[in-house]
């Protein structure tokens, strides 16, 4: 059986005050993803709505173990910045799977990572 995949990018600037909003909406479309049968999340795990999205799907993991987070970065050292902060080391040692896309940084590289 073909899994159903749900992916995200999107902004990382996001106002302060707009925070919440945001994460709540967010929330409501990776539940309707979960009813229509996503079982497997992609993050290209940039700060601001990726981050805030693995967030909510590794928090639905623990009422649904039929869920996975796939941490899709762009290149080896973004990985290892990531690994430095304890947020998300954590989030993605919690990933079924990490896919980095290149070894060296290229300009290219995001749009690789996003498709």
């Amino acid at each position: 059986m073909q899994k159903k995949t749900c992916c995200v990018t999107g902004h990382r600037d996001l106002p302060q005050k707009e925070i919440n909003r945001v994460k709540a909406a967010l929330r409501k479309e990776v539940e309707k993803a979960v009813a229509d049968g996503f079982t497997c999340f992609m993050s290209g795990f940039a700060e601001g709505v990726d981050q805030y999205f693995a967030e909510i799907v590794l928090e639905m993991r623990k009422s649904n173990p039929a869920l996975e987070l796939v941490a899709v970065i762009p290149y080896q050292k973004r990985l290892d910045n990531l690994r430095e902060k304890k947020q998300t080391y954590e989030m993605l040692e919690a990933c079924a799977d990490v896919v980095v896309i290149r070894e060296e940084y290229q300009p290219s590289v995001y749009s690789h990572r996003n498709r």
